[in-house]
């Protein structure tokens, strides 16, 4: 290709990036940089040094500076052969690994020689000490080699800095941050549910996976929207030889023990056997210049269950149909293009939502669509200037979740476990509405632009800059209820608190007038738009300085420039900030050989623009709300038609999005700011120890206020004809805190090449607040701060102590053991110890009434509720139970020609089967009785314990029993 076809082509791709909106973030390649000298160890320029590997298409080159370093960037993470040459000099080769998304260091001295020799040179440095971020890799190699689930978050779960105790399942939490705001890439495509960070596991295929890295602390600029962490994964891109792998993955009820609660009502699991095929197959179309991947994964799967309050034990079909396809193309020896499409389909036959309580909460036949596409391309300028341009696209969609039923008494109830005995969560039909579709879909696209610069005085500068925009799309009116109604009431119960069921063996909704027994019955209205759109773009700017001055200190600088703006239908104002956060290191190699390094660093990370702050004021996923209390005559059963009359409610919190959501024109994401200090050091056959102290602060925090100063505007929903009401101000503020504070120790070391260990223990000294930010199904909600100050207090209702994440210790060890028998095969065994501290709860009581001086003191308020989240006591007082366990694997293969091999592994988790109760009930009462003792509002100080408190009386509540797995792999 001659320059000038090639500077069109780059405007071409540059230009369809550009246009097309949303640019990937982060690298999904790797760096290998070095130094060259002489036996004297001075600085040798002109050196070729050139890398080839399996996973490289083609060979990459590049030739020392004047200080005798070098760079080769943008080179697919995996194992390389590095070689070293200069006329009239030794021939130096050296292995080395990289990790995708990482930097690894090559350096050789060469001697004077009149002969052609090559000097083969064993032994890496650990890529963990090059650079001051603070993360882990894993390969694939490693992970099949240890008993673990290859989906991402299970990978991500043995880093340290991280726990995956959010309040979602498949959430992480990193440093603290909230569970909802970290990024997942796969092949460069932003996977996470817009409202929930999780990834959409859909998209992968885990039989493809090649590497998964997390990062945790001291994060590159290149990365952003976040405050927690990164976790960042590349699929396969084939080779010049065919290599591929069929793999069954069998799982069966049966094969996992039963809880204690299990046991003692005499429940047991059951189900077919569920087979999980994946397939892989990759090679050249033209060797060195077209490579191909490709990819599939089909699963029929019984996951069976029970319900927490009716103990139904049921069984859900899930099938799963994905696929992938990859190119890697060499448009010359300098330039490279990549094209990845993934697309997948999901269907479960009972789908659980909002915690269901009994059979009738269940979503039938709900389908959950998904696809991605990205094209990548990479590019060598020059022996310094190098490109890079990606696009991607994600779709994702809810297709028949939810209830199906018009009727009122069809509506999905909600327990707030009020009553002694009940439990939260949803029971007689399913929430949300199967006729009200659901999209949540992304853009993206990415520009990098890196020059490496060698200076006699100044060291080496590797300086890159580039351009990230993304778009984060949603449709859909976000219909909670099929009916319009969802009613908030207890059911009933006997005085043991044991369940009481109809003829159908449906728990009955109890209708309950405060007026007249003290409980309160709510009931939400929802108006929702259907097919609405609200779409959030975030445009960035980043540039990053990795400077090494010299042998002993090296820095890094970067800043990024992020600038938000939502916008909605037509008539809504467009919402828009602008945030510039740094990223600093400072790297300190005392001998000046790579053996001890001290590192520090400073990072701000401005957080996701989460969709339902961002889009507050627009009607996509925000139905409208009327919400009051039952005031009518008591009674019991779904089909009780007082309960549904609008005329027994008094109607109190009236929201329209269009009308009663004031949205900050600045708004910004809440931000975080980061200082580390570690220390490494290197041990023998590149293993290495690293201490790292995290000291983090978030501020600026998202948070509705409804105060004296809210403007009223008029507003109705539905049928319900509203009064005046207060318009919610949305906007920053620092009076909730979050602090957190940790150390973390992780290392490697091989005691001999087969056996190797790895591992980390994080100790976190701190993880404080008064603001939890997210429950549930409800992620980036606000707090009652800011709300009714004349009502509210911080003592009682947003006090500061330990946040729900707050995690003492947690150790993650590891052990892989591989037995060579030639030609009668190889074992591997693998095992993970794995420890985690007690999680934390308060002592508090949910929808607890407001007193009588409250209410005085909120006359006049409009949008006063009726109850209130009363706290005794500081936030995360109490603790639950410590859990440990000991999970192992047995992987045996026989080779049967050339790279042929099957392979079977057999692994079980909690081998020893541990009970610990990772969560319990703790419902609490207040005592109210005359003559106990109330603080200067009227409310009660003291409580006494539930009936069931302490108790497990969920499965969910335990830890996951013994479970045994087995899958079947042939490859070649």
């Amino acid at each position: 290709m001659n320059r000038r076809s090639l500077m069109v082509f780059i405007a071409l791709i540059a230009s369809f990036a550009l246009a097309s909106a949303g640019f990937a973030q982060g690298s999904q390649t790797a760096n290998l940089i070095g130094t060259v000298t002489s036996a004297d160890g001075e600085p040798l320029p002109g050196v070729t040094i050139t890398v080839t590997s399996p996973n490289l298409i083609g060979v990459r080159t590049a030739v020392s500076a004047v200080n005798g370093d070098y760079i080769i960037k943008n080179i697919p993470a995996g194992a390389y052969k590095v070689l070293f040459a200069l006329d009239g000099m030794t021939t130096v080769e050296r292995s080395a690994t990289l990790p995708l998304g990482g930097t690894s260091r090559s350096d050789a001295a060469m001697e004077i020689t009149g002969a052609e020799e090559t000097i083969v040179v064993t032994g890496e440095a650990p890529s963990a000490l090059e650079t001051t971020t603070v993360g882990a890799n894993f390969d694939a190699k490693q992970i099949n080699a240890l008993p673990v689930a290859r989906n991402l978050s299970s990978v991500a779960e043995l880093a340290g800095g991280l726990t995956d105790n959010g309040t979602v399942a498949g959430q992480v939490t990193i440093g603290g941050a909230f569970a909802y705001d970290n990024v997942f890439l796969v092949n460069g495509v932003d996977v996470n549910d817009r409202f929930f960070g999780t990834a959409n596991n859909l998209l992968v295929i885990e039989e493809a996976i090649e590497e998964t890295q997390i990062l945790t602390s001291g994060i590159s600029a290149e990365y952003g929207r976040f405050s927690g962490g990164v976790i960042n994964a590349i699929t396969k891109s084939g080779g010049n030889t065919f290599s591929g792998s069929f793999r069954t993955d069998f799982t069966r009820p049966e094969w996992r023990d039963e809880t204690p609660i299990e046991k003692d009502r005499g429940i047991t699991r059951s189900g077919d056997l569920s087979k999980t095929y994946s397939a892989t197959l990759g090679g050249r179309i033209i060797t060195d210049r077209l490579w191909f991947f490709a990819a599939g994964r089909d699963l029929t799967a019984d996951n069976n269950f029970t319900l927490p309050v009716s103990q139904f034990n049921a069984t859900n079909t899930n099938e799963q149909t994905r696929y992938e396809g990859k190119l890697t193309g060499n448009l010359s020896s300098s330039h490279s293009l990549q094209l990845t499409y993934t697309k997948s389909e999901s269907s479960n036959s009972l789908e659980r939502q909002v915690t269901p309580l009994e059979a009738a909460a269940l979503s039938k036949n709900s389908i959950n669509e998904n696809d991605a596409q990205v094209l990548a391309y990479s590019g060598v300028f020059t022996n310094n200037l190098f490109g890079e341009l990606r696009y991607s696209q994600k779709h994702f969609g809810f297709r028949g979740l939810g209830g199906t039923g018009t009727r009122p008494q069809d509506s999905p109830f909600v327990a707030i476990g009020n009553a002694p005995g009940t439990e939260f969560g949803t029971y007689n039909a399913p929430y949300f509405d199967a006729s009200d579709p659901e999209d949540r879909d992304n853009e993206q696209s990415y520009g990098a632009l890196s020059y490496f610069l060698s200076t006699k005085s100044m060291g080496s500068h590797d300086l890159k800059v580039g351009v990230e925009v993304f778009k984060d799309i949603g449709v859909g009116g976000n219909s909670q209820t099929s009916t319009g109604f969802n009613p908030t009431t207890d059911y009933l119960t006997t005085a043991a608190g044991d369940p009481v069921t109809d003829a159908n063996g449906n728990l009955i909704p109890v209708w309950s007038n405060p007026y007249v027994s003290g409980y309160y019955t709510y009931m939400a209205y929802w108006v929702p738009v259907r097919g609405a759109k609200n779409t959030i773009e975030t445009k960035s700017v980043f540039f990053n300085d990795h400077w090494n001055l010299n042998s002993n200190w090296a820095f890094n600088v970067g800043v990024r420039y992020e600038d938000i703006a939502s916008k909605s239908q037509s008539g809504i104002p467009t919402i828009g900030s602008t945030s510039i956060v740094p990223r600093l290191g400072v790297a300190y190699d005392v001998k000046g050989d790579g053996k001890y390094k001290i590192d520090v660093t400073y990072s701000e990370y401005s957080g996701k623009a989460i969709a339902n702050q961002f889009g507050a004021s627009s009607p996509a996923g925000n139905p409208a709300l009327a919400y009051g209390y039952y005031v009518g005559p008591e009674g019991q059963g779904a089909n009780f038609a007082p309960g549904f009359d609008i005329d027994n409610y008094v109607w109190f919190y009236f929201s329209n999005p269009l009308v009663t959501k004031d949205v900050a024109k600045g708004l910004k994401t809440p931000r975080t700011t980061e200082f580390t200090v570690s220390g490494g050091m290197e041990l023998a056959k590149g293993g290495y120890l690293k201490l790292t102290y995290a000291n983090r602060d978030q501020k600026d925090f998202i948070e509705d206020f409804t105060d004296r100063q809210s403007r009223l505007v008029p507003v109705n929903v539905g049928p319900i004809a509203g009064d005046l009401t207060e318009v919610q101000r949305i906007q920053n503020s620092n009076a909730p805190t979050r602090t957190y504070e940790a150390l973390l120790l992780q290392g490697q070391y091989s005691l001999t090449d087969p056996w190797g260990l790895g591992g980390n223990w994080t100790h976190e000294l701190k993880n404080d607040g008064n603001f939890e930010g997210e429950a549930g199904q409800s992620p980036g909600i606000s707090s009652t701060f800011g709300d009714f100050p004349e009502v509210f207090s911080g003592a009682r209702n947003f006090p500061t102590g330990r946040l729900d994440n707050f995690q003492e210790d947690k150790i993650r060890l590891w052990s892989n053991y591989a037995f060579d028998f030639g030609r009668g095969g190889s074992l591997d065994i693998g095992a993970i110890y794995r420890y985690d501290s007690p999680l934390t709860f308060s002592y508090a009581r949910a929808s607890f009434p407001l007193s009588s001086i409250q209410r005085t003191a909120g006359a006049g308020y409009y949008s006063l509720p009726s109850g209130q989240t009363l706290y005794f006591g500081e936030r995360g007082a109490g603790e639950y139970e410590a859990i440990q366990s000991l999970d192992l694997s047995f992987s045996y293969g026989i080779p049967v020609w050339k790279t042929l091999e099957p392979r079977l592994k057999f692994f079980v988790t909690n081998v020893t089967n541990e009970t610990g109760l990772v969560t319990f009930n703790t419902q609490i009462v207040p005592v109210t009785a005359a003559g106990a003792p109330r603080d200067a509002q009227g409310l009660p100080t003291t409580f006494t314990k539930g009936v069931n408190f302490g108790k497990a009386t969920a499965v969910n509540n335990y830890q996951t029993p013994r479970e045994y797995f087995l899958n079947f792999t042939i490859q070649f």
